[in-house]
């Protein structure tokens, strides 16, 4: 039987394989320097970005997904629902108001239904000495 094209062993040269380990390094480099600047609410999607790319490039190389179209198409996906997942979560985050102690409020002393300056069942909320409904 004849070996079709799409599984063929794919040989990857030790030229491309450095020049992959030359490129981790540098993401490194760069997410080692990134950590020592403030870029305010952007910081985390930086760190994601970067890291991002480092794994796109372990994935495409190392697994070879450069290669194999429909895997590729899996891990292409799942980075874009992540980066939805991350952007809807961002955006949770971004319109919540920050906790300060002037904006706490008052904790709640007594619920609706429960009798003043008696100990209730948390449960019910009626008087401790009355049987549960």
């Amino acid at each position: 039987m004849s070996q079709s094209d799409s599984h063929a062993a794919h040989i990857t040269g030790p030229k491309t394989y450095g020049a992959v380990l030359l490129g981790l390094l540098v993401l490194t480099i760069i997410t080692v320097q990134a950590s020592y600047v403030d870029f305010g609410s952007m910081n985390t999607v930086v760190a994601l970005i970067i890291a991002t790319i480092k794994a796109s490039l372990v994935a495409l190389f190392f697994m070879h997904l450069r290669h194999d179209k429909f895997n590729a198409v899996i891990f292409v996906g799942g980075l874009l629902f992540l980066s939805i997942f991350i952007i809807w979560t961002m955006f949770d985050l971004g319109t919540r108001e920050t906790i300060l102690p002037s904006n706490l409020k008052e904790p709640v002393l007594e619920f609706p239904g429960a009798p003043l300056n008696k100990p209730v069942r948390p449960s019910t909320g009626q008087p401790a000495g009355t049987p549960a409904p």
